[in-house]
């Protein structure tokens, strides 16, 4: 949770643009930052899109520091000895990031007996992790990381400069986790364009090419190590300008997500973990036996074998995956005893009962979300290092009734660094590339509460009190707050499963500063011991400009807040503003001829209408008799008089030259005119 103080514009931009950075160099990155491996693509000019290799020319890279030494060590060098040094190995710190010790996706971490497990930090009110003495808070260890993809991609060739980065995260990822990503990757002097779910990079990785006349919907299944994310996703195309000068338009492909659904404690972890408790159980048996004692004792009481367990498992689970049957032999496990066993698949998928059934229960989630059916799919792609397990593949298939075969036409690894990175260009004015449209989701509801901000007389009253001080004031203003109830709005600002890139206003007449409240509202999708408040604004001003409109005689302000949910998923306050309607005579001066033309202009029309009319009656009643003939006499009369008239002027008009230059410098006459003005008076608060 965060709060700020909007006092004017150029405060609030400073409050709420230090999140996302823009594009100013030659190359970005797209990092995709799992739970277990890190992936790093690049996109630079005159390069394709590619993978970054390692100092070990692997296209993967452990997830963890090794601290050993008074030095760090990471990715293989780091996991070579992590049986031997496990407590100095910290692991899976990304699933820590913006999470509170009791998160379910914490409190698996210490089920699964992993040597370093997160501890309540008092201080930063938040899970720490404690190593060789040393407390480190998961956003440092995981910009110890993203460094360490600063130095690969240096190594590799992407030059030294290379700052800018777009991250993928989970799509159940919430405000206070991606907001804890981008202060780690601050901490590593990395400026992040975008942050990217998982899915939607993969989907976008596979749209670069993709052109279909009619919407195609594909269903991407995602098991990666710790979580199982499944998204629903429409393809289409458009026609789209390439300047605003164009007159023809070129056709690109787009992509628009319709559902989402995730399991985020089911991934391959889970699977590994299985059999770690069965090997643990088998030893210890086998440990206590020999020992013969009388004293039970429990191997998941020491890390180191309990890691070697682990790596094991992990082994023994990809042969399975191949393979009907494998052999296990640890030597020495633990007291210079030995363990061997020998496993087969089918007691695999006995183990994993549970957890098979669990993993189709996500597509159905999405398919809801989306308000679509199976029926509605065209294809569905697989992706993450979980899914290459048969039984998942079989379950997956059943569940889908046989109806469609289960696509793997992407890299199930690095299509999502490779998306991301494709993302980082799209967005870039560093490149050019080719477009592809892009829309996503916010899976979880958000709402806003506004109430009257505590004002400095109320907090100088609460100090007062315990020193006795304003004692009779505070209970006459009590006594006045009793007879009107407290002023408070709340409403929905941005639904469940809405898109994202929105701004919304909310607009609301009020002369007292206001305190905002940004929330999570409760929801089912919402994991258990999630923090709900989200940001904290205080809107101030809006009193005083309240006060000097109540002097003018004008009624109270119309207060606005606009929020945008940024293609990020983040949400915040972008502008803030009062106004106030005022209406104003206002009289201005204008020539006496123009009013004289106005006038002739009027008798000019009414003038043709009449001769309009009488044309028309002669036209319905031919026996009529004209007007010139009925006043034959009249009109000669006339005539007379009008060349007498002539005849007299003759001599005046010209021996009178001086009296029409006298009359030509005579000023026209000024007139007043009145008329109405809308006038606005607008604060920035």
């Amino acid at each position: 949770m965060r709060v700020f103080g909007l006092w004017a514009a150029a405060g609030l931009a400073v409050a709420t643009s230090c999140v996302l950075g823009r594009a100013d160099a030659k190359a970005i990155l797209g990092v995709d930052l799992g739970s277990l491996y890190m992936k790093v693509a690049i996109v630079q000019r005159n390069s394709p899109l590619e993978i970054v290799t390692n100092l070990h020319s692997k296209r993967k890279t452990e997830q963890m520091v090794l601290f050993d030494s008074g030095s760090r060590f990471y990715g293989s060098d780091a996991s070579s000895l992590l049986a031997r040094k496990p407590q100095l190995t910290p692991a899976h710190m990304s699933v820590m990031l913006g999470r509170t010790a009791d998160h379910p996706n914490v409190q698996v971490l210490s089920e699964r007996h992993y040597p370093l497990t997160p501890t309540f930090n008092e201080t930063r009110s938040g899970v720490g992790l404690t190593v060789d003495g040393t407390e480190f808070t998961p956003e440092e260890l995981v910009a110890m990381v993203l460094s360490h993809a600063k130095d690969i991609t240096a190594a590799y060739g992407g030059g030294t400069q290379i700052r800018d980065v777009v991250l993928t995260v989970p799509g159940f990822f919430t405000q206070h986790e991606r907001r804890a990503l981008l202060d780690a990757a601050a901490l590593a002097e990395l400026n992040v364009l975008a942050l990217i779910d998982e899915n939607t990079a993969a989907a976008l990785h596979m749209g670069i090419d993709m052109i279909s006349e009619e919407p195609l919907n594909y269903l991407f299944y995602n098991m990666g190590a710790s979580a199982l994310q499944v998204s629903v996703v429409q393809f289409h195309s458009y026609e789209r300008k390439e300047t605003k000068y164009a007159t023809k338009g070129k056709v690109v492909g787009s992509f628009q997500v319709k559902g989402k659904g995730w399991d985020a404690t089911l991934g391959g972890e889970a699977f590994d973990a299985r059999l770690v408790d069965f090997m643990a159980d088998e030893f210890n048996q086998q440990w206590n036996k020999k020992r013969n004692d009388g004293v039970e004792k429990d191997v998941r009481s020491f890390p180191r074998p309990m890691t070697k367990l682990r790596l094991q498992a992990n082994k023994v689970k990809h042969v399975l995956s191949a393979n009907s049957e494998i052999p296990v032999f640890i030597d020495g496990l633990h007291d210079d005893i030995s363990y061997q066993t020998h496993l087969s698949r089918a007691k695999f998928e006995e183990l994993c009962h549970d957890l098979l059934l669990r993993a189709t229960l996500p597509i159905e989630t999405a398919l809801k979300s989306a308000n679509m059916t199976l029926e509605d799919i065209h294809a569905i792609e697989l992706i993450g290092g979980g899914m290459r397990v048969p039984r998942v593949q079989e379950e997956i298939l059943k569940s889908l009734g046989g109806k469609l075969d289960l696509g793997m036409h992407i890299n199930s690894d690095e299509s999502m660094a490779l998306g991301a990175a494709f993302h980082g260009a799209n967005i870039s004015t560093a490149f050019k590339v080719r477009h592809v449209g892009m829309t996503d989701i916010n899976p979880f509801p958000i709402s806003i509460s506004l109430v009257d901000l505590e004002s400095d007389d109320a907090k100088k009253g609460t100090l007062g009190k315990l020193f006795g001080i304003g004692k009779k004031e505070k209970e006459e203003k009590k006594a006045e707050n009793e007879e009107e109830e407290a002023w408070s709005k709340h409403a929905t600002l941005f639904k469940s499963f809405g898109k994202v890139g929105l701004k919304k206003t909310i607009a609301f007449t009020h002369d007292e500063d206001v305190h905002c409240a940004v929330d999570y509202e409760e929801s089912d999708l919402l994991p258990p011991q999630t923090e709900h408040a989200i940001e904290r604004y205080n809107v101030t001003g809006v009193k005083k400009f309240a006060a000097e409109m109540a002097e003018k005689g004008l009624g109270k302000p119309k207060v606005s807040l606009q929020f945008e949910m940024s293609t990020s998923g983040i949400t915040k306050l972008i502008k803030a503003e009062a106004t106030v309607e005022e209406i104003v005579i206002v009289t201005e001066e204008v020539d006496d001829d123009e009013a004289t033309n106005e006038t002739e202009a009027v008798a000019a029309n009414e003038t043709e209408a009449a001769a309009a009319n009488e044309t028309e009656a002669a036209a319905a009643d031919p026996e009529a008799v004209p007007v010139e003939e009925a006043t034959p006499v009249e009109s000669d009369k006339e005539t007379a008089e009008e060349g007498e008239t002539t005849k007299e002027g003759d001599n005046s008009t010209k021996g009178d030259n001086s009296t029409k230059e006298t009359k030509e410098e005579i000023k026209p006459k000024k007139k007043k005119k009145t008329k109405m003005v809308e006038k606005v008076s607008l604060r920035i608060v």
